[in-house]
């Protein structure tokens, strides 16, 4: 694996997204015109598990008749409901 791009702080969601073309000149990047098919995981990664998926993913695609290929995103997560710092906490029914 060639240096991290992706900081272990942030999250990530890997997607698989079709393109035309050509694909991605290195590993990690994303193709001219890539299109969202599915997430590849549920949930999200941390930079280094991205990273292996994509690159891993991505190899396996350069083999293959498919113009598929895995791109990490990243993301914030937060759950329904939860408040933001600052927000009025209310007692719930």
């Amino acid at each position: 694996m060639s240096g991290t791009m992706y900081p272990e702080k942030t999250r990530y969601r890997v997607w698989i997204v079709r393109y035309n073309g050509e694909p991605s000149p290195g590993l990690r990047g994303v193709p001219a015109g890539a299109v969202a098919i599915e997430p590849a995981e549920q949930g999200a990664m941390t930079g280094r598990a991205a990273q292996r998926y994509v690159e891993a993913f991505n190899r396996a695609a350069l083999a293959g008749p498919r113009k598929v290929w895995a791109v990490a995103l990243p993301v914030r997560v937060r759950y329904e409901g939860d408040p933001r710092p600052g927000d009025a906490i209310a007692e719930s029914a």
